[in-house]
Formats: structure tokens, C-alpha cells, sequence
């Protein structure tokens, strides 16, 4: 019997509803988005142009910058990308 990709995680998620921004390495202005779901090892957002972002890149989860995680996408669509947290990846500080 073949799995789903939801039978597939190592973990459940849990539907949210919460703003975050994505920073780059570039260090321009963090950009907003949505975290639409989240699990202890990746995340659902809702972005503006899922085409314009890198691979990697830390998602701020705090206005102050304090809490965060670093990403990389795993697959996007137009509007919507899934991360995987990666853990020692080097901070982004944003600008």
C-alpha cells in the first residue's frame, strides 16, 4: 500500500495561523509571510513569490528577530512553500 506524504512525516502538524518573515543572506529587508502549519521539523508558508527565494534561508518567528529557525525549502508552488528547520545552519541577521 502506498503512503501519503502526511503518513510520511516524522512528525504531526499543527494548522496555525501565524505571521513570520523570511530572511536572507543578502541582508535586505525581511520579507513577511504566513506560517500556515508547523511540526518540530518543518513548516507550511504562505509567501508572496515562492520563485524569488533561495533554498536556504532563517525564518524569523518573533518581531525581535530572538526566535528563529533555518530552512530549507523542500518544495514550492506558486504561493506556498514547505521547509524543513535545519538545525547549526549559520543565523541570518537581518538588516
Amino acid at each position: 500500500m502506498k503512503r501519503t506524504p502526511s503518513q510520511n512525516r516524522k512528525s504531526k502538524r499543527r494548522e496555525v495561523w501565524n505571521g513570520a518573515r523570511i530572511a536572507l543572506r543578502d541582508g535586505s529587508t525581511p520579507k513577511a509571510c504566513r506560517m500556515l502549519d508547523i511540526s518540530d521539523g518543518g513548516a507550511r508558508l504562505e509567501v508572496a513569490n515562492a520563485d524569488a527565494l533561495p533554498d536556504h534561508f532563517s525564518l524569523l518567528l518573533s518581531y525581535d528577530g530572538r526566535m528563529y529557525r533555518h530552512c530549507a525549502i523542500v518544495w514550492r508552488s506558486e504561493t506556498t512553500i514547505g521547509v524543513e528547520f535545519i538545525p547549526d545552519f549559520p543565523k541570518v541577521v537581518p538588516a
